[in-house]
């Protein structure tokens, strides 16, 4: 499954690429995460609470990022197993300064594949996207409540070249 999307933050990009790289910060705003602790250099074990539809569970495994270039992309990679499945994803972050030099914001764009499998792909299949996508509007909402700015639109119109 292919996951997209593009958000803007109304912060400084340094403050926003900052956010995403502390972990405490990561477990606040991350959709059900219950523990992110450090298991080496940009590497974290990770737990979760989630589901799709009726099946939910407690998910485990670890979260990591690679192909750092601060203040600009990086890398995200997990994989979480539950009883009922795994998820198994990797996807490139960026961040770009808004459009208007006199107004701090940040463009913040994803794209990336994700791995479904076990009970869970087989009984939330049509249902996973969505939650995917719903998850992530959360995040970037929860991102953007933290730093105390205006909740991020959506912008699935925005031009990919524009910066």
């Amino acid at each position: 499954m292919k996951l997209e999307g593009t958000y803007r933050i109304s912060a400084p990009r340094e403050q926003v690429w900052r956010a995403l790289l502390d972990p405490e910060m990561m477990r606040r705003i991350l959709p059900g995460c219950e523990k992110l602790e450090p298991a080496g250099e940009n590497r974290y074990h990770a737990s979760f609470r989630s589901g799709v539809g009726s099946v939910k569970g407690a998910f485990s495994g670890e979260v990591s990022m690679s192909d750092v270039d601060p203040p600009n992309a990086y890398t995200l990679r997990t994989y979480m197993k539950a009883g009922m499945g795994f998820v198994d994803g990797s996807g490139r972050v960026q961040l770009v300064d808004g459009f208007d030099p006199a107004v701090p914001e940040t463009v913040i764009t994803y794209s990336g594949e994700a791995k479904v499998g076990g009970l869970l792909a087989s009984v939330a299949g049509r249902l996973i996207e969505a939650t995917a996508k719903k998850n992530m509007d959360e995040m970037f909402a929860n991102l953007a409540r933290q730093l105390k700015v205006a909740t991020p639109p959506v912008l699935d119109a925005l031009p990919r070249n524009s910066q």
